[in-house]
């Protein structure tokens, strides 16, 4: 109440009378003169405001107290308008770094277009650990790579199906087929990722399933140091078909298409049930449900 009483102090001030004081703040008169009460009271039963003339003016306590009053309605708005806004904070997103580098900043320019001022804190970590951090209110958001995620407390927003590709020189003995299963792999060198990468698991899986023969030829965390592997005939890659550009025979690569019919791997944002959306987040989370 007090933030009541402080605007209706600094408005007497403002107009000099009680009677205007009430008019624009479309109080009865012995409301203006209770609010100054209680302020005075609040302050010690000391004397704030005092008549001269016609005209009711701050006292020298009155004059200290206003111009602190002053300050902390300025601030109350500020805070108001801010929080009206939200656009202002920190948005935490846990995420792998596939999707950290070929999907994320697509999404990060449409969402500063619309908050500047909101601080995005990308965090890499294994989708284990993300579905974990998200549970425990450690980070905002989450964005997986795989198989439809779904959990009591956890809301799942499923962003695309996402197809997988066999990275490989463009003289490859396989380059010159149209599309790639698991058998085609039967003795092939691998360029994985690390070990709680998604899509590797599914792949070793599968070969192991298959029985088929494979070589770990290098096992590497960077999406870009395992195409240069791939250069390099170091191996084939088995990567998402969003992390290999447009112009990869440039490099003298070669992608082919995997088949497979266990592969159902979607790009997901994953969040709380119980967490507060405020207006940056529900953009945030927009953005995820309508992108290309």
């Amino acid at each position: 109440m007090e933030l009541l009483y402080l605007k209706t102090f600094c408005e007497v001030i403002k107009w000099g009378s009680y009677t205007r004081t009430a008019l624009e703040l479309d109080y009865a008169q012995s409301s203006v003169t209770n609010h100054i009460q209680k302020l005075e009271e609040s302050y010690g039963n000391v004397k704030l405001l005092e008549r001269k003339g016609n005209v009711m003016v701050p006292t020298i306590t009155g004059e200290v107290l206003y111009d602190y009053a002053k300050k902390i309605l300025s601030l109350h708005q500020e805070a108001k308008e801010k929080i009206i806004k939200q656009d202002t904070g920190i948005i935490t997103v846990g995420t792998v770094e596939t999707l950290a580098i070929y999907y994320l900043p697509n999404i990060l320019e449409k969402f500063k277009k619309s908050y500047p001022e909101i601080r995005v804190r990308i965090i890499l970590d294994t989708e284990a650990n993300i579905i974990h951090r998200v549970k425990v209110k450690e980070i905002d958001f989450g964005l997986i790579l795989d198989v439809p995620y779904s959990s009591k407390e956890i809301n799942t927003i499923s962003i695309k199906k996402q197809n997988m590709v066999i990275l490989m020189e463009g003289n490859h003995p396989l380059s010159n087929q149209s599309k790639l299963t698991i058998q085609d792999l039967d003795n092939e060198k691998l360029i994985l990722t690390e070990e709680g990468c998604t899509y590797r698991a599914f792949l070793i899986n599968e070969m192991n399933k298959h029985f088929i023969t494979f070589n770990i030829s290098l096992e590497l965390g960077s999406i870009e140091t395992i195409k240069k592997g791939v250069e390099h005939s170091w191996g084939i890659a088995f990567l998402p078909y969003f992390a290999v550009e447009d112009n990869i025979e440039d490099r003298g690569l070669k992608m082919i298409p995997f088949v497979n019919p266990n592969l159902n791997f979607y790009s997901q944002l994953i969040y709380r049930k119980d967490k507060w959306i405020s207006k940056a987040s529900q953009k945030f989370v927009d953005l995820q449900k309508h992108s290309d």
